[in-house]
């Protein structure tokens, strides 16, 4: 009989405590399935929901390009989960130091009014109905990969998809619309411009998780948050680096990286 869930997510945590470099989970020799990697990955949460004393908050969605899933041999995205206390408020301040590679990833935060089950969506656009209000958001995320090279899909779901926390954007009234400009901005110059609806329809993903959710017979609890895909070029700060996220009519979130 091989390792338990619970003991490879306490082997994983063990490496994430140690800052011991990625390297693909296996149980017996063998490389995890999906289903496997999913199941490490909700005794990961409950180890940090115990040792932080912590509550689920939402969820986040991973790999939503076809483009990236594909590439991990994958046929749909990857999800992960958010605990409260990893939800940060604007102007927050990272230090690297608790880091093995810092990065984050710029998204839109939607927050879920009412409980959203899947077999309740007939379209993408009628996810809007269960959303009661967005905020632009930053992930940031702890890449243990040795050279930044990116993991298998199996390990990296265990890891919970590697988040560390999530910084929001004070919250904005719902929209359906998601044709709006993208401006990052470092040390106040724009180093990055793009449109939310060239690059990920937030309206997409919550469709996508819903209906995830429903094939484990499971819905999403209103109040949750939901962070929808990245927007934007991933980065890897450096010590002293303040950035501000701003999208068009949705408000900004900022945040500052120390060593």
């Amino acid at each position: 009989m091989g390792p338990t869930p619970h003991e490879l997510a306490l082997q994983l945590q063990q490496q994430f405590d140690n800052r011991v470099h990625f390297s693909p989970l296996l149980a017996d020799g063998k490389p995890l399935n999906l289903e496997q990697a999913y199941a490490v990955q909700e005794q990961l949460v409950q180890i940090r929901m115990a040792r932080l004393h912590a509550r689920r908050a939402g969820l986040k969605i991973a790999l939503n390009a076809p483009a990236a899933w594909s590439r991990l041999g994958l046929s749909e995205p990857v999800y992960g989960q958010l605990l409260d206390t990893a939800l940060l408020p604007s102007d927050a301040v990272l230090s690297m130091g608790d880091y093995t590679h810092m990065k984050f990833e710029f998204e839109v935060a939607v927050r879920i009014g009412k409980t959203l089950s899947g077999d309740d969506l007939p379209s993408v656009q009628a996810a809007a109905d269960w959303i009661d209000a967005v905020a632009p958001a930053v992930e940031v995320l702890d890449d243990r990969c040795p050279e930044k090279t990116p993991p298998d899909a199996q390990t990296l779901v265990a890891c919970n998809v590697n988040n560390t926390s999530v910084i929001l954007g004070p919250w904005q009234p719902a929209v359906a619309d998601f044709d709006r400009n993208i401006t990052i901005t470092a040390h106040g110059t724009v180093i990055e411009e793009g449109n939310v609806a060239e690059i990920v329809n937030p309206l997409e993903s919550v469709y996508w998780l819903a209906k995830v959710m429903a094939r484990q017979q499971r819905s999403i609890p209103a109040g949750a948050v939901l962070i929808t895909g990245n927007l934007m070029t991933v980065r890897f700060p450096d010590a002293g680096d303040q950035f501000t996220f701003a999208l068009e009519g949705l408000g900004s979130v900022s945040f500052r990286c120390t060593a």
